[in-house]
């Protein structure tokens, strides 16, 4: 059974304490209502239950880290919530007004693309993706479109867009994420190796 978002988030703290609590001081404080209704408001549509849940203990990194790698998750950095809708505002500007500003696709082609169900390959941003963290041109983000996969997190980029579904909720990614910590395993080809410094990072073996 999985973990639910609170205790594998213990976990995953309870293991940076020991292990990387550099990191763990780089955790941002909890989001407050405000922000999450913002980010309600923008997406136009009522948030995952555990995304909401995480940004309550968590929202991205703290201030004083926001211009630093902050790993925790693998291969990205979690954002916060302000930094999540300014990314979601760039995808779209880049993918909606600029290319239907160049032709290169029409209205119709976003809105057949909006309509299908969560999980769905789309190959071009959407309004109904949300980024939760990023990694320098590729984004981790929630897919809000209706269905029963709605909440999955998937993976975007600008060369290959949007991939197959990685984590079916944000609580089997925390969930995985704690149990790869707790058991020295592997997410994807990435291992936990806390450095000298008490800093997470991910190692990805390219092999």
């Amino acid at each position: 059974m999985t973990s639910t978002v609170d205790e594998s988030w213990d976990r995953i703290l309870g293991w940076l304490t020991q292990h990387a609590p550099a990191t763990l001081e780089r955790i941002g404080p909890p989001a407050a209502d405000a922000d999450i209704a913002a980010a309600e408001e923008a997406v136009g549509a009522r948030l995952p239950a555990d995304l909401v849940a995480w940004w309550r203990l968590a929202n991205g990194s703290a201030s004083s880290w926001s211009h630093q790698r902050f790993d925790l998750l693998p291969g990205y950095c979690p954002f916060r919530i302000e930094h999540a809708l300014d990314s979601r505002r760039v995808w779209w500007q880049v993918w909606h007004d600029q290319m239907i500003g160049e032709g290169l696709l029409t209205e119709e082609v976003f809105t057949k693309a909006q309509a299908d169900p969560a999980g769905t390959e789309a190959r071009m941003w959407l309004l109904a993706f949300l980024p939760i963290a990023g990694s320098g041109g590729a984004d981790l983000f929630v897919d809000l479109r209706s269905g029963p996969r709605r909440g999955c997190v998937r993976e975007f980029d600008r060369v290959s867009t949007d991939g197959e579904v990685r984590w079916g909720s944000v609580t089997a990614m925390l969930a995985d994420i704690a149990d790869a910590l707790d058991n020295h395993g592997r997410i994807g080809g990435y291992e936990a190796r806390p450095d000298e410094d008490g800093v997470l990072f991910w190692d990805r073996d390219l092999g």
